[in-house]
């Protein structure tokens, strides 16, 4: 059986300081509560997504400013699963508009193809 969730059951789970990725990513950031305590903020999760180049400059960013020993089992997953979505979000997005440069210079070779 499936369980499928209306957008407004799915919203109720995310908290009032949930960030969106960006204008049209349809990815949301939440705050995080670490099991040693902490809590890092959507706002800081996003800083680095958008601040690291690859997973491992992600990861370091946090176990360096948390230390390795703060974060319990599937923790770091959790954070590291918002830079892979934001990652595949934008290889998309880029993947798409090479395929509209391809398709406008097909179309633009012509100068009088518009007459």
């Amino acid at each position: 059986m499936r369980i499928i969730k209306t957008f407004e059951e799915y919203t109720s789970t995310l908290s009032e300081d949930a960030l969106k990725a960006g204008e049209d990513s349809k990815i949301y950031v939440d705050d995080m509560k670490l099991d040693s305590g902490p809590e890092i903020k959507s706002a800081e999760i996003l800083g680095a997504v958008t601040a690291s180049k690859t997973e491992q400059e992600f990861k370091d960013y946090f176990y360096a400013e948390y230390g390795e020993a703060a974060f319990a089992e599937g923790e770091m997953d959790v954070i590291v699963g918002y830079y892979l979505d934001k990652a595949a979000e934008d290889a998309e997005a880029e993947k798409e508009a090479e395929k509209e440069d391809e398709e406008a210079e097909e179309g633009g070779d012509d100068p009088l193809a518009d007459l």
